[in-house]
């Protein structure tokens, strides 16, 4: 088994990108706002499922 050191990384950083935006779902502790315009919530729940799929997916590639 070799690992693959930035699929690794990449993979880890997917899934602190995937807490971070369940944190933002679940605790709600602050607003995103681009150039004025408010983001929704659901904005997040696409991010949280794309990073945290992209994560699993990379891991599991660095494992191979």
């Amino acid at each position: 088994m070799t690992m693959k050191p930035f699929t690794t990384i990449a993979g880890l950083l997917f899934l602190i990108g995937a807490a971070i935006h369940a944190y933002r779902l679940f605790a709600n502790p602050f607003a995103i706002s681009v150039a004025g315009h408010a983001i929704p919530l659901m904005a997040s729940w696409i991010a949280l499922i794309v990073c945290a799929l992209l994560g699993v997916l990379l891991l599991n590639e660095a494992r191979r």
